[in-house]
This record gives C-alpha cells, sequence and structure tokens, in this order.
C-alpha cells in the first residue's frame, strides 16, 4: 500500500508546474478575455509537447475557463508554433501573421518577446478593437502592448488591417 501512495505522488501530473501567463488579447466586443500561457512540464520548463496553451477567461461569467472553439481556433485566437530550439519557439495568431512572437525561457522565466513600435519587447496584451455591428465582426486595428528589453520602459504599436 505505502508503494502506491508513493508512486501516485510522483505522477507527473501531480508534479506539473503551474502555468505562466505569456500575453492576452482583449477586445472592445466584451468582458471576455484570451489567454496565451507557457505551458510547463513537471520541472518547470516549456512542455516540447505543447509548449503555449490558449484559452479564454469568460468575464461574464465570473472569469470561468473556457476553450476556444474550431472557428475562433483556425481563424481568430488559436496560434501556429515553430520550434527554434528545444525550449525556444516562434509563435504566431492565426488572425496576425505579421507578428511574430518569440517564446523562450530566460534566467528562470518564460518570456514572449516580439518588435513593438521597432524595438524588441516583451509583449503583455494585445488589444483588439472590433466592430460588431454587422453580421461579420470587423476588426478596426490592434495595438500591441508590452515592454521594452533593454529601458524597461512600456511601449505600444497600433497596428491598421491590411
Amino acid at each position: 500500500m505505502r508503494f502506491k501512495i508513493i508512486l501516485l505522488l510522483a505522477s507527473p501530473i501531480l508534479m506539473r508546474a503551474p502555468d505562466k501567463q505569456l500575453f492576452i488579447i482583449e477586445r472592445t466586443t466584451n468582458g471576455n478575455v484570451v489567454h496565451y500561457d507557457a505551458h510547463l512540464d513537471g520541472s518547470g520548463h516549456l512542455d516540447p509537447r505543447e509548449p503555449v496553451i490558449v484559452y479564454w477567461t469568460m468575464g461574464s461569467a465570473n472569469g470561468k475557463r473556457q476553450a476556444l472553439n474550431f472557428l475562433e481556433r483556425t481563424r481568430a485566437y488559436g496560434i501556429h508554433l515553430r520550434t527554434k530550439s528545444p525550449s525556444h519557439y516562434v509563435l504566431t495568431v492565426v488572425s496576425q501573421k505579421r507578428v511574430e512572437i518569440e517564446v523562450y525561457e530566460e534566467d528562470g522565466q518564460v518570456r514572449a518577446e516580439t518588435t513593438i513600435d521597432g524595438h524588441r519587447a516583451y509583449l503583455q496584451k494585445i488589444f483588439a478593437n472590433i466592430d460588431s455591428s454587422f453580421l461579420l465582426p470587423k476588426v478596426n486595428y490592434v495595438e500591441l502592448f508590452g515592454t521594452d528589453v533593454m529601458s524597461g520602459i512600456n511601449c505600444s504599436q497600433k497596428i491598421l488591417p491590411d
């Protein structure tokens, strides 16, 4: 009996490190937020099987966590990942292919780094200004918010649609 309890306590599921937020997407349409989190393995490193997880927190439902649906994953908020090295990935959000985000480990932290207004920055938030008065929502602009890697100063950039 004692042996079984020890095995259960050593289970990788129980030992997995908590996920760490990389950045979020907020929108004008409602209080729901899309989260992009670093998915960590039992040793606290990016899990190579699924290094980034994406999900909603529903503002109207007291922050309840919910998976993206098929259309959201394939047309709006899903991601494409490319491996640069074992703990370094290049991420693009499917609706923002021009913005490449590097996800990597550095000094015990997981970072999401991109270019904001010509400077390398740690990405914190993307804000999407959306007009949903028609059948199909129209994105007026997106704005990137982060912290300059070199100076530590907050920075932002507005991107207009093509």
